[in-house]
């Protein structure tokens, strides 16, 4: 599909996506508030929920995050006793991130309170139409690779 004019800024979809991501992340960032946590620290720890052990450079890429944003990220997680760092046993010039025990604590709250806003952002939608919206920004994401 080719578009040979430019629509409004309100037809444009990457003015929704910017809108809607902006609002996503206020209303997580207030969610968040009383967890000291912030969406950041949330993604981490999302991410290392999933794994046992990953490099900064991996949660960065897979956070969509610049590596140093997220080293700074990390550095502030470990200071207040969510993550642990320790050098990688294959690679000792790459730095792996693991969550320690309050870390793991802290994922049920993180969860719970990301459920809510997401509850909030996708009320009124059917899982068919959620599944679409998911399929439509996947494919956006690929073409923009």
């Amino acid at each position: 599909m080719k578009i040979d004019q430019t629509p409004t800024y309100d037809a444009w979809p990457f003015y929704w996506l910017t809108r809607a991501h902006g609002r996503y992340q206020d209303a997580l960032s207030s969610a968040l508030a009383d967890t000291g946590l912030d969406p950041t620290s949330w993604r981490i720890l999302m991410i290392l929920k999933e794994q046992d052990r990953m490099a900064v450079s991996d949660i960065a890429q897979q956070a969509n995050t610049k590596l140093s944003t997220m080293t700074k990220a990390v550095q502030r997680m470990e200071a207040s006793g969510l993550v642990s760092l320790q050098p990688s046993e294959r690679d000792r010039r790459v730095t792996e991130v693991m969550l320690t025990q309050t870390g793991t604590d802290s994922v049920p709250i993180a969860e719970q309170t990301a459920q809510h806003v997401f509850n909030r952002a996708f009320a009124g939608f059917d899982p068919d139409r959620l599944r679409l919206l998911s399929d439509l920004l996947g494919d956006l994401a690929e073409n923009l690779r």
